[in-house]
């Protein structure tokens, strides 16, 4: 018959094994989720950036359209990438409440300028008879050119916030 103390030291060190075994496996499972999520970001960033610069483009010459003209013009503002990178829920989660904030501010914007250039659109293939329609066109405007200038005033934020974003991941990738 066995005795207790021939194979309690053989126990004691599976049990340890496969505890430590275990550790391993989260350890390795957090890091290779924060590894994903770091790509993710980067990915998201690009991105996010390049749209959002794309547009910044759009609104400035639009700008310029809409406040040396009577009637404007219809233009179009991206975005695919905001879209890409809100599918899933998790941006926050991935880019960090502050950064998602910012951006979300920004393309918030860019909708409602979508949506005022959408209308404005519509009112010039409206008939001329409508009662108002000068007053319409002349609201539709200012709201064009209000939303135009908080684009571009709260764009220095937003490419602040991924400058200072895409610098901290890459202090983290040196380490």
């Amino acid at each position: 018959m066995i005795s207790l103390s021939e194979f309690l030291p053989e126990m004691i060190a599976t049990i340890v094994g496969v505890a430590l075994g275990g550790m391993g496996a989260v350890y390795s499972s957090r890091r290779q989720v924060k590894e994903i999520k770091r790509k993710r970001a980067k990915i998201f960033l690009k991105n996010l950036e390049s749209e959002i610069a794309e547009n910044m483009q759009v609104i400035e010459v639009a700008y310029q359209t809409y406040t040396s003209s009577d009637h404007g013009r219809s233009f179009f503002l991206g975005s695919i990438a905001w879209d890409t990178a809100t599918v899933r829920g998790d941006l926050a989660d991935v880019l960090g409440l502050e950064l998602a904030d910012s951006i979300e501010n920004q393309y918030r914007i860019f909708f409602r300028i979508r949506y005022y250039v959408d209308l404005m659109t519509q009112l010039w293939f409206a008939p001329v008879e409508i009662d108002g329609r000068a007053e319409i066109q002349e609201g539709f405007k200012n709201h064009i050119i209000k939303n135009l200038n908080q684009a571009r005033e709260h764009f220095s934020e937003v490419q602040a916030a991924i400058d200072e974003a895409k610098k901290a991941m890459t202090g983290r990738e040196r380490a």
